[in-house]
């Protein structure tokens, strides 16, 4: 008889708050409601969540102190896109209006949604293999480790996303689309975790994390690294 897994009643995984890190910030570039081309600026927690949004055509940027201000708001966070190039890029537009430490610190830090996705495979490939040893000495039958969904192709998940409900520009829908990308990755992580600490013989492993360890150093040394200045 195959040995069942321990399912707790609670599974105590931090659902926001990272101690250390501050989170990510998105930008997207494209057409604003009206046809006119501005710059999309997310900012959202270590796991996903949006704490702040904003829309600023790109014609009116140089003449919008704001805009100065709501970039100051991502110092401390990780750059998060589907790539590495198209955030630098957008990053590059922008970087004549901007301090020159923060544009530093933003274009030091930056994440993309294949690596999140393949870090948190590579962690499940870990943790199958230690239920394989495991096997290997105990006189129960160990069942496989069961994941409540399987780590998607990050390319069928950015034409999934791409398709959700409208948003009010396309600007936008772009940042949106990566806001879902990285809440999603950041489920799928705590799904792995949960199915990990439900066996005792896994929980030597450590205490359950609220992001990958890669993933979570990056934030962590993007707040650590971030410039401190009074604006």
């Amino acid at each position: 008889m195959a040995e069942l897994e321990e399912v707790d009643s609670e599974l105590a995984i931090p659902v926001d708050f990272v101690p250390g890190a501050r989170g990510h910030a998105v930008l997207a570039v494209g057409p604003d409601g009206d046809g006119t081309e501005a710059v999309a600026v997310w900012r959202l927690s270590p796991t996903g969540r949006a704490g702040g949004a904003w829309v600023v055509r790109l014609d009116e940027v140089e003449q919008d102190d704001q805009f100065v201000r709501i970039m100051w708001m991502l110092q401390g966070r990780c750059l998060v896109g589907w790539d590495r190039e198209t955030p630098a890029a957008i990053l590059d537009r922008i970087a004549h209006l901007l301090p020159e430490e923060l544009v530093s610190t933003l274009q030091g830090n930056v994440l993309t949604i294949p690596e999140l996705l393949a870090e948190i495979t590579e962690r499940r490939s870990v943790y199958s293999e230690a239920v394989d040893s495991q096997r290997a000495v105990s006189k129960s039958k160990l069942a496989p480790l069961a994941w409540p969904t399987e780590v998607p192709d990050h390319e069928d998940l950015a034409i999934r996303l791409a398709v959700q409900p409208r948003a009010a520009s396309p600007a936008a829908g772009v940042a949106l689309a990566l806001t879902s990308a990285v809440a999603m990755t950041a489920q799928l992580w705590q799904d792995t975790e949960q199915a990990r600490y439900r066996r005792k013989y896994l929980r030597a492993m450590g205490e359950p994390q609220p992001l990958p360890p890669r993933w979570l150093a990056c934030l962590r040394a993007a707040a650590g690294n971030s410039a401190q200045v009074t604006i």
